[in-house]
């Protein structure tokens, strides 16, 4: 969890780019006159309409030249936390300028995948970020390798070693460990919390709508309605290009976003106690990195989603005072409902989708704890949990292979990219 648990300013995506960008113009030592940026076709699709923080600005593209600008890769993810209004104005010179340009590789060695080439006189350099959103593997000056590290694969990370316990093993270890050594979770969850508020505070569409909605005494889940405002308005807010930190969730802040205050959220309307917290956030957070195992990190389903959601569920049956056997049903549930989610890129529309799945988790917890769940070997959910998740790579990898390649065409036609 201390791997796969990191800060970040704004979708991680247009954050690598930024960081990329700023190691290879570090390593070139002058300010380039071209910079040429390759990523995955994953990294391209959630990229290419996302806000940037601190700006009014869209994409990859002006990621990029404001890597190029500020060129703070020890900052690592929160490099665009040093968006000012002299880089705002240099970024757009450079993209005015036609000295940025971004393509995406359909055979890029892996779905978490950068490079950054850039140039000034006779000058060259590149820097390559592969298998997590800021691995450097390579940074190069004039041919020459100044910096290299393994290789790694966003499917084969930190998280695939869960991959070789059961689901119940890593929920008891989880359960085991001490309150205390899980208090910065808690602190994660802070952060999250945070970004929600700026968000609500901001009067944005959805979280105002949300915020506005009235709880009868019986109807609607108190919990799940805070949980949906929580997550929906930190989302709006990161995919507005609000200047918000947030604590990411395997490469991404919208799995963080959802796994933290889906959890937080609950526990806090039903008046769970510090120790209770901890496990639950622990659990979802465990639960989240074991799915990614099996799905990689950029998937063509709505990753940000279905696997925080199934983590929030556990969670959500383990606060309500149920044991592993209930979890796992509640987990099926989520899993049997929205496998099927496309991811579309990152934009406005992943805090709708957020919002929703979160909330539907705590449905799916109170139902499993009512008896009401999806079967097991019904459909996608598998005859066990392993199966189930294992089941989910396999649609990824394997059954919708074509499918972000038909997204991509999508998104640049709607975006007047294409006739």
């Amino acid at each position: 969890m201390e791997a796969e648990i990191q800060p970040a300013t704004g979708c991680t995506e247009v954050a690598a780019a930024a960081l990329v960008v700023a190691r290879a113009v570090e390593a070139l030592g002058a300010a380039p006159v071209r910079v040429a940026v390759t990523v995955s076709a994953n990294v391209y699709k959630n990229g290419l309409l996302v806000g940037i923080p601190g700006t009014d600005l869209q994409g990859i593209q002006v990621a990029a030249a404001l890597g190029a600008v500020i060129q703070r890769s020890d900052a690592s993810l929160a490099i665009l936390d040093f968006v000012d209004d002299k880089a705002i104005a240099a970024a757009n010179a450079m993209v005015a300028a036609n000295a940025i340009t971004v393509k995406f590789d359909g055979r890029a060695p892996d779905v978490v995948y950068f490079r950054a080439d850039v140039e000034a006189g006779l000058d060259r350099a590149s820097a390559t970020i592969q298998g997590t959103h800021a691995h450097f593997i390579e940074v190069s000056k004039n041919e020459t390798v100044v910096y290299s590290a393994p290789k790694t694969s966003s499917g084969k990370g930190e998280e695939a070693d869960l991959g070789v316990y059961s689901v119940a093993e890593v929920i008891d270890a989880v359960i085991r460990l001490s309150p205390a050594s899980l208090d910065w979770l808690i602190e994660a969850a802070e952060v999250n919390l945070a970004a929600a508020r700026a968000g609500i505070a901001k009067h944005q569409p959805l979280g105002r709508a949300l915020a506005g909605w009235k709880n009868p005494a019986t109807g609607v889940d108190a919990g799940a309605a805070r949980v949906q405002l929580l997550s929906g308005a930190a989302s709006e807010a990161r995919m507005r290009g609000l200047p918000v930190r947030v604590m990411s969730l395997s490469g991404s802040g919208n799995h963080g976003i959802a796994n933290f205050l889906g959890v937080y959220g609950f526990a806090q309307e039903i008046g769970a106690d510090r120790k209770q917290l901890a496990h639950a956030l622990a659990i979802a957070s465990a639960i989240t990195i074991y799915i990614k195992g099996f799905t990689g990190r950029l998937t063509a389903f709505c990753g940000c989603t279905i696997a925080p959601a199934t983590g929030v569920a556990a969670a959500a049956v383990y606060l309500l005072g149920g044991d592993t056997t209930l979890m796992i049903k509640a987990m099926q549930s989520v899993i049997g409902t929205f496998a099927g989610m496309l991811c579309d890129g990152a934009k406005l529309s992943c805090a709708y989708k957020v919002s929703s799945t979160v909330m539907s988790a705590i449905h799916f917890a109170r139902l499993a704890m009512e008896g009401a769940y999806c079967p097991a070997g019904e459909g996608i959910v598998g005859r066990t949990i392993e199966e189930t998740f294992e089941n989910l790579g396999v649609l990824n990898h394997r059954g919708m292979q074509q499918t972000d390649s038909v997204v991509i065409q999508l998104i640049e036609k709607n975006a007047g990219m294409l006739d």
